[in-house]
């Protein structure tokens, strides 16, 4: 598939809520990249590696995860929502929806058998009523309440966590989450369903203070947060630019820090950056862990076919994996790479 540019970041209102622009999200990308340069060289080499087609992007008209993408400089395809349906997903790639997450029934059903193939769905804000529920009930779903438009703080309840390993720029600061104005609160419905961040805020003035969630579905995992990854309102707190904070940043040398300084992105807010840097460090954090995992997904998937063979409706080709789920006399039960599943012979398939 063809790479689609970026779309235009949101432009900056003279009246109302002050919107973020893109400048703290460029400030954010040069502290990440510098930070995994010193401290995880070998993820920002996998984040280097990233072809456009192992990120798929379902565009919304509420939120703009390619933008974070395209500041952090990592490769992504976006596609609008009706076209999903017709792309040819695999276990080893991630899937983004934005909100709204409005999507026809044949795309739910393309992202259930997606994820039980082992992929990995990324969504936001209205997603969750629109996609996640359809697709994986008894997971989690909308409280059926809203929030309004404002500026909350965070509490990461699992550091240990890869997802939300070194998201704070500061030492002892909290994240600050933007709540759209009508953001879906998040009930949880399985003990299956690990709460990875969430706010007492929230869960005061709303009734449900999970933020980032995530859980299992067969072989692949679902991550939904509330509200939008592309912030557009400032954060709380005082203006101080970012380029007075840096004695406390962490992870970067004092050259790097005085290199920041003089650079015109640190006249952004520190609460701004700080933001931006904890979204896109999640992000990378989730990029680089599926690279990982894809290693044991590619032991489990270890199984081709030794000519075409029939997997619940499509001709499976030599050269692609399935992985045997059961067996029993000369059958075996096998799911293939999108998540279709039949019972064929034994003698039908080979060691990849």
């Amino acid at each position: 598939m063809k790479l689609t540019p970026a779309v235009t970041a949101l432009i900056l209102s003279s009246s109302g809520p002050a919107w973020a622009d893109s400048a703290s999200e460029r400030a954010a990308a040069e502290i990440l990249e510098q930070r995994l340069k010193n401290e995880a060289p070998e993820e920002l080499a996998m984040l280097q590696a990233v072809a456009g087609k192992d990120i798929v992007v379902v565009q919304g008209s509420m939120d703009h995860i390619e933008q974070i993408l395209s500041a952090a400089k990592i490769r992504h395809t976006v596609v609008a929502p009706e076209q999903l349906q017709n792309l040819d997903l695999r276990g080893e790639q991630i899937l983004m929806v934005n909100c709204p997450g409005y999507l026809p029934d044949a795309g739910i059903r393309k992202i259930e058998r997606f994820v039980r193939a082992g992929g990995l769905l990324y969504t936001t804000d209205w997603a969750l009523l629109n996609v996640v529920q359809k697709a994986f009930p008894g997971t989690i779903a909308h409280n059926g309440r809203g929030t309004e438009s404002e500026v909350t703080p965070v509490v990461i309840k699992a550091q240990h966590d890869d997802l939300m390993s070194n998201m704070l720029l500061r030492k002892n600061k909290e994240p600050e989450w933007w709540l759209e104005g009508g953001s879906y609160p998040i009930k949880i419905l399985s003990p299956k369903v690990e709460v990875l961040a969430q706010s007492a805020a929230m869960a005061a003035k709303y009734g449900a203070a999970p933020v980032v969630v995530r859980f299992k579905w067969h072989d692949g995992e679902v991550i939904h947060v509330v509200s939008h990854f592309y912030r557009q309102m400032s954060t709380t707190g005082p203006a101080i630019a970012a380029a007075a904070a840096t004695a406390e940043m962490e992870g970067l040398s004092d050259a790097q820090k005085e290199a920041f300084k003089n650079n015109e992105a640190a006249k952004e807010t520190i609460g701004d950056v700080e933001s931006s840097y904890a979204f896109q460090r999640m992000t990378s954090n989730l990029i680089t862990g599926k690279s990982r995992d894809n290693v044991g997904w590619r032991s489990a998937y270890s199984w081709t076919p030794k000519a075409e063979v029939e997997v619940d409706g499509r001709r499976a080709k030599r050269g692609e994996r399935l992985r045997i789920l059961s067996e029993q006399g000369g059958k075996v039960r096998v799911r293939d790479e999108r998540g279709n599943e039949a019972t064929i012979s034994r003698d039908a398939i080979q060691a990849y």
